[in-house]
């Protein structure tokens, strides 16, 4: 009898039954994927560790060392040290890579160098994640080159640097756990030993090396590293941890998995109101069955699984249909991950992680559906033949008359007094529609400041138009001072400020030596936006970037002292400012020029610059990319992009989702509400029509109150994306190094272009829901 009860009210209710259905299965596709991602990275990193066997500590250095004292070192600390290599690498410059119709890749931000394969550890794999064993003359592209060059298997690269010149035919790409990501600042392609030893004796590049060491089990990262330091071993260059590595891998994948799993929660929240709307509906409409089914006996539990088991159906229906399709919905979302980490993601992790989705939708929605029939058990026979019980109890307050009215057309009016006088009803719409529009417009917000000039603020760099880079050569020191004198001569120029960044002995929290980036130069010229306290003006002053000021690095607060190792001497620094750095996993500083150098250890020289009015940038970095052949010369923008990479992609698709998600969850609960409203409303709609209103006064009565509250939901949704939405960007990113993130918000976007398509497409829903309902016959609602 039950089955035959459920299939009747699926028959009768057709369009609101589909409805819900759809909803409830966007609920679980979302909330699936979003599992089904996050299965996906943990399964695909874990293999990725597995196969390219990275290394714990990474010790960057540039100069001459004595790899002897380094195998002692490792000797001595076996109880924490499994293996050791040293890898060599051959930096080139990007204007000594050849390739296609005379291009080169000089306009690029990373640093490029040719190496061979490891022995022992941290190998570079291939798509396969296999590890590469390159033949004479083949080179493996890093993904990140392929995607910006669009190099492509078969493809040839000439490298060209003082008497050696050589082609390589691309034969792969290198799937290279250390540097895959964009956010770090070199690339490492693979060529044969027998290429890189001709390499090599010719002088191609600069040497540079990576002093790797892979730890036992139990090994202790930080003795080690405090060890190292202390026996005054070769640094010239960041130390970075492998836990950098792996957040770097990971950070585009689980960002795009973070924002899927928070739309998703809103999803399955708006599926509980989307059914609590139709529950009021459904009530309303059968309350004379519901007293007659009492008055025959039935028990309310038996009534209740009328409702209930309708939902039971639809939510298992939903969840199997949902838990199927996020695997091919996961599919849009993953290929980055496909390409940079895993190309295997056929693991069984993600199919038993998928299900919690289905299980904890059907489970939340069977425990709401639950709460609301509550209202059933509290209704008598009598009372529920009564026409008037869902209204009982009210109070009927005729605020608002019409004779007040001296603004509005009356049906518009009659409109706006609906929803003041049943609030309580219209707040459930209300809050979708902030939802709707916070769904569309954070997700633009933070595509927006990824593409703003101004997001170099959150990168430790100043907002200029241009920047140069002079790396690592045997003449950056002539051709630093060489730019400085043309640029003062350069009229095009406005204003230019170059900065020297070195590394620097400085004591920890704990008491022990570390090696820390500062950059030295005048802070004034292009200044950043600090969170505490001010940028170093003068002598004895230093600025901590935020993760190096944390209790992770430093522990330094606005006022305390650093002591660093300046030329053999310690120099106490004073914190002037905190400020926000994303790159060089986050640990920086800043002085000014008057702090001095250690020269052996100067890592590049930086020249930032704005061009006068009229000036056309891109001209002008073309004449400075020509002139100085080491030079990297970006505008801050196109910088900007290239370190950020495939974390901008994989935003936009988040933007054009979102949009698609906020649409559709707009028109489905204005659709479902209005049924709810009109099926409430049907008597008095019947009375306005045989008092002489006509369908189009009564439509313009419903269209006018649910505008209102689409407009008011705009505004809050907004102003939450703005500030809400501001501070859970700043918590994600924290842990990178940005800890108060200002949202880029384009007003046109925000305020105008967003809220535009909601208000057509709700308008358009409107109109259609109330057409249907205001023209039904009128002698059968008055009958009823």
């Amino acid at each position: 009898m039950f089955l035959k009860m459920i299939k009747n009210d699926f028959i009768r209710n057709k369009i609101v039954t589909i409805t819900v259905f759809v909803f409830i299965t966007m609920a679980v596709i979302l909330a699936a994927s979003a599992i089904n991602n996050v299965a996906n990275l943990i399964q695909s990193m874990s293999d990725l560790q597995e196969r390219a066997v990275p290394a714990d500590i990474t010790q960057m250095h540039s100069g001459e060392f004595d790899q002897g004292e380094i195998d002692k070192f490792t000797e001595e600390h076996r109880e924490d040290i499994a293996m050791q290599e040293t890898m060599v690498l051959l930096t080139l410059d990007g204007n000594n890579i050849h390739f296609g119709n005379n291009q080169t890749m000089a306009g690029t931000v990373q640093d490029i160098s040719f190496v061979e394969q490891n022995k022992k550890f941290d190998f570079i794999l291939d798509l396969d994640n296999e590890k590469l064993d390159m033949t004479e003359g083949e080179v493996a592209v890093p993904i990140y080159f392929m995607q910006q060059y669009d190099l492509k298997i078969g493809d040839k690269i000439t490298v060209k640097s003082g008497e050696y010149e050589n082609e390589f035919v691309i034969s792969d790409y290198a799937r290279d756990y250390e540097m895959n990501s964009s956010l770090t600042s070199s690339k490492r392609f693979v060529i044969n030993q027998a290429d890189y030893n001709e390499m090599l004796l010719k002088q191609a590049g600069e040497l540079e090396y990576l002093i790797e060491f892979k730890l036992n089990e139990n090994g202790d990262s930080q003795a080690v590293q405090t060890a190292y330091i202390e026996g005054g071993l070769p640094a010239n260059g960041p130390t970075v941890g492998g836990k950098i590595f792996l957040m770097f891998n990971a950070m585009s994948d689980a960002a795009v998995a973070m924002i899927i799993i928070l739309i998703s929660i809103l999803l399955i929240i708006i599926a509980s109101l989307c059914i609590r709307l139709t529950f009021l509906a459904t009530i309303d409409e059968d309350l004379r069955e519901i007293g007659v089914m009492k008055a025959i006996g039935i028990s309310a539990k038996d009534i209740n699984k009328v409702y209930l088991n309708k939902y039971r159906v639809m939510s298992v229906a939903a969840g199997i249909i949902g838990y199927l399709l996020s695997f091919a919905v996961v599919n849009l979302l993953n290929g980055n991950m496909r390409l940079y980490i895993s190309s295997d993601l056929s693991g069984n992790l993600k199919y038993i992680l998928s299900l919690i989705a289905p299980l904890l939708v059907y489970f939340m929605i069977v425990m709401y559906c639950k709460k609301v029939l509550k209202r059933i058990d509290k209704i008598s026979a009598v009372e529920a033949l009564r026409s008037d019980i869902m209204e009982r109890g009210k109070n009927r307050k005729y605020s608002f008359p019409l004779l007040k009215n001296k603004f509005f057309r009356t049906n518009i009016y009659i409109g706006l007094r609906d929803v003041w006088k049943r609030f309580k009803l219209y707040r459930l719409l209300f809050f979708i529609f902030i939802v709707c529009t916070f769904i569309v417009i954070l997700p633009i917000n933070i595509y927006n400041t990824m593409n703003s000039p101004e997001f170099s603020t959150y990168m430790g760099i100043g907002k200029s138009d241009m920047r140069i880079d002079l790396r690592k050569t045997d003449t950056i020191t002539e051709d630093f001072k060489k730019l400085q004198e043309e640029l003062k001569n350069d009229y095009d120029i406005e204003k230019y400020a170059a900065y020297i960044t070195g590394s620097y002995q400085v004591k920890n929290a704990e008491g022990s030596w570390d090696y820390i980036n500062i950059e030295t130069g005048d802070l004034s010229v292009f200044p950043l936006k600090y969170l505490e306290g001010k940028a170093p003006q003068g002598e004895g002053e230093i600025s901590l970037s935020f993760a190096n000021a944390s209790k992770d690095g430093l522990n330094k607060k606005v006022g305390d002292g650093v002591v660093v190792k300046i030329a053999g001497a310690e120099v106490t620094l004073k914190v002037t400012g905190i400020y926000q750095d994303i790159t060089n996993g986050g640990k920086t500083a800043k002085a000014h020029t008057s702090l001095g150098l250690n020269k052996d250890a100067v890592l590049w020289y930086i020249v930032s610059m704005n061009v006068a009015q009229g000036v056309d940038v891109r001209e002008k970095m073309d004449y400075y990319q020509n002139t100085y052949d080491s030079a990297q010369v970006n505008d801050i923008k196109e910088y900007t992009q290239q370190t950020l990479g495939n974390i901008i992609d994989q935003m936009s698709l988040i933007v054009i989702a979102g949009i698609a998600i906020a649409v559709i969850i707009a028109v489905l609960i204005t659709a479902l509400f209005l049924r709810m409203l009109l099926s409430k409303d049907m008597s008095q709609i019947a009375i306005m029509r045989s008092l002489g209103l006509t369908s189009k006064n009564i439509k313009h009565q419903y269209m006018a109150g649910t505008m209102m509250v689409l407009i008011l939901g705009i505004i809050v949704g907004v102003l939450a994306s703005n500030y809400l939405g501001e501070f859970l960007v700043s918590m994600a990113m924290s842990s990178m190094g940005a800890a108060k993130i200002e949202l880029v918000n384009v007003a046109w976007q925000t305020w105008l272009l967003c809220p535009l398509a909601l208000i057509v497409v709700v308008g358009f829903t409107i109109s259609v829901c109330c057409k249907v309902a205001v023209e039904e016959d009128l002698s059968v609602v008055l009958r009823s």
